[in-house]
């Protein structure tokens, strides 16, 4: 794991790393276990949401939200939907547009209907901005660690009365959602969808993705610039 780590941006730039504590996991626990026996709150999270995806810690109030209405864990999500769920966000960015849970889901039901493990989200093909989004996660659920919330920094992912911005332990009893009507969003939410309907043509679910990676990489070689230019002579001899 601590050569994965080294290679994969799981921290926000700009962010303190001493926010969570990244463990590898034991031989015997698995992502369903609960909080049972645990000093400290924890949560687990897979090595693509960060390799392939492109998150980063601690996650957006959009994507906790989201995780939040749907009552699972990161874990309990399945990867495409999690693509979903980062075009989304990019696409609203760029377009100045503030994401919200409630305006994302509309545009999605949740798959199987009946209580199971894994959660996926399916596009509503009459009315989905974003593409199909097919990637193999392979052996996905095999490259999992744990993220362990530091005692001074909890505002990142509790709440002021002690309780977690979304769900930390696998749930029972996903959210399900089924052709979600215009009237059960706020007038906010409306507006987003209102504004993404005007497209006529699905946007591409893996190159909004990708925009994410060339961003990434444009300011690691602005950050290089500078530092190059702030060089003394002296010290490139």
């Amino acid at each position: 794991m601590n050569s994965w780590l080294n290679c994969t941006l799981v921290i926000a730039k700009g962010v303190d790393r001493g926010i969570v504590s990244l463990e590898r996991v034991s031989v015997v626990e698995r992502i369903c276990h609960g909080q049972e026996g645990a000093d400290d709150k924890f949560f687990y999270m897979y090595m693509c949401h960060f390799s392939q995806l492109h998150f980063r810690l601690p996650l957006d109030d959009f994507t906790m939200g989201v995780l939040c209405q749907l009552n699972v864990v990161p874990t309990q999500l399945h990867p495409n939907s999690w693509a979903y769920l980062q075009a989304f966000r990019v696409l609203c960015q760029s377009l100045y547009l503030r994401p919200s849970p409630h305006a994302f889901l509309y545009f999605y039901d949740t798959r199987p209907r009946q209580p199971t493990t894994w959660l996926s989200l399916v596009s509503r093909l009459s009315i989905s901005r974003l593409d199909t989004f097919t990637q193999s996660f392979k052996h996905f659920k095999d490259g999992y660690f744990k993220v362990v919330v530091k005692e001074g920094e909890k505002s990142h992912f509790l709440n002021v009365d002690g309780s977690t911005k979304f769900p930390f332990s696998w749930t029972g009893s996903p959210s399900r959602y089924k052709d979600m009507s215009t009237d059960e969003l706020s007038a906010p939410d409306r507006e987003v969808v209102e504004v993404l309907m005007k497209f006529t043509d699905k946007l591409p679910t893996k190159g909004l993705v990708g925009f994410i990676i060339r961003f990434i990489r444009l300011l690691i070689l602005k950050v290089s610039v500078c530092d190059l230019n702030c060089l003394n002579v002296s010290e490139l001899k």
